[in-house]
């Protein structure tokens, strides 16, 4: 019994593949330590993942909500203007399966996102909110239509400028499983966490650009030579400190000339 090498973390694939660490930078970022990984034409054919930029936030020993809500956030923030400088209208896709805990870490994150856009015209202060839109897309096994063509046929409905998608991913060490987020401007292929990859959410597929975040809930394992999903015992808990993480981050990045106090007023209002 062992755990195989499958995973979704650009970390981990450059560490199994033994890619040169000057692709790496690592720094403290409100007291959170973050990897920044470059992904270019060279080491994407070597891993065959697309190109882009990784960024890999390592959850504290001892966890510090507010830390990491600051250091994700100011992520987003540097991803999100690298994309689009204009002020963008948000599409944020939570995916997975909502009856799977290990799998459902999208939806919860996106039942905590402040969907704005519905209320921005008649707002007499508008300007101060960003433009967010909210989905949550089944899996294609329960709702029977691919969750990428959701999000596809959604983005070009609204007119998004930006797509977020957040999903539960694999990794292929113990120690990482629910211990880090990573956040990329390269997008993501849903259901890969479940070893079940669907239809690439990139700016190829959808003519927009794509930012995935992804935390990761599950491992693979090759026991009497069939392979097996497993996670942690405590993966509900985890899951609801992470989703609570990721939308308070997310929050404060779509809508940063809003106080925390008054994110956290609107999001206990809704």
């Amino acid at each position: 019994m062992f755990f195989t090498n499958r995973t979704d973390l650009m970390l981990e694939l450059a560490e199994n593949t033994g890619l040169a660490g000057d692709i790496h930078t690592k720094y403290d970022l409100k007291g959170v330590c973050v990897t920044k990984t470059v992904i270019g034409k060279k080491e994407g054919l070597l891993i065959n993942k697309p190109c882009g930029v990784y960024y890999t936030v390592t959850s504290p020993i001892i966890p510090d909500s507010k830390r990491e809500v600051n250091a994700i956030a100011t992520v987003l923030s540097e991803v999100i203007n690298s994309q689009y400088k204009k002020r963008p209208r948000f599409l944020v896709a939570g995916l997975g399966n909502p009856d799977i805990s290990a799998d459902s870490l999208g939806f919860r994150v996106a039942e905590k996102v402040l969907a704005t856009s519905s209320f921005l015209k008649e707002s007499e202060n508008k300007n101060i909110f960003g433009d967010v839109s909210v989905i949550k897309t089944d899996v294609c096994a329960n709702s029977g239509i691919d969750s990428s063509l959701q999000i596809k046929l959604v983005s070009k409905g609204i007119g998004a400028d930006i797509v977020i998608a957040v999903d539960s991913l694999a990794c292929s060490s113990f120690d990482r499983l629910f211990s880090t987020v990573q956040i990329t401007d390269s997008g993501i292929h849903p259901g890969s966490g479940a070893g079940n990859p669907r239809k690439a959410l990139d700016y190829k597929e959808l003519s927009v650009p794509v930012i995935a975040i992804g935390v990761p809930t599950v491992l693979e394992q090759l026991y009497n030579g069939r392979r097996h999903i497993v996670t942690r015992h405590d993966t509900d808990l985890c899951v609801k400190r992470f989703s609570f993480i990721i939308s308070r981050a997310l929050n404060k990045a779509l809508n940063p000339k809003i106080s925390e106090e008054e994110l956290t007023e609107l999001i206990d209002f809704s």
